[in-house]
């Protein structure tokens, strides 16, 4: 599996969770946008460009330029996991632990999942269930 956090996320939480993944024999990278194209790239242009399909996570439901990004997306293979917007007050340390906690969650869905939207819910709960956008 490959994910990629995009611009909406620190790549300082990408690589942090790239090394909390050397043991997950299945993940090949945990990389950020900006380590395959510049900062201010659109989306239009690294979405159809990365090799492969691709798990994105990001705060950006991809609804701008008329559905296009959502187009891109599913012709290229991609799965998405957005935040809920809950996420966006929560300072980068609260978010980082949070997401950390999710992310074994992650993982375990992206290994049954292939496409589509997927939005991560704030609260932690014992459900720990993602909701398809």
């Amino acid at each position: 599996m490959k994910f990629l956090f995009d611009n909406n996320l620190p790549p300082a939480l990408a690589h942090a969770i790239r090394e909390l993944c050397t043991g997950e024999t299945d993940v090949r990278h945990v990389d950020h946008l900006t380590d395959h194209h510049p900062g201010k790239t659109p989306d239009l242009t690294w979405i159809p460009g990365l090799e492969g399909s691709w798990y994105i996570v990001s705060v950006d439901k991809f609804n701008k330029s008329r559905g296009q990004e959502r187009e891109a997306l599913r012709r290229a293979g991609h799965t998405v996991y957005v935040l809920d917007p809950q996420w966006s007050p929560h300072p980068f340390w609260k978010k980082s632990a949070q997401l950390v906690s999710w992310w074994p969650h992650v993982l375990e869905h992206a290994r049954l999942t292939q496409g589509g939207v997927h939005r991560i819910p704030w609260r932690h709960t014992s459900s720990k269930k993602f909701f398809s956008l």
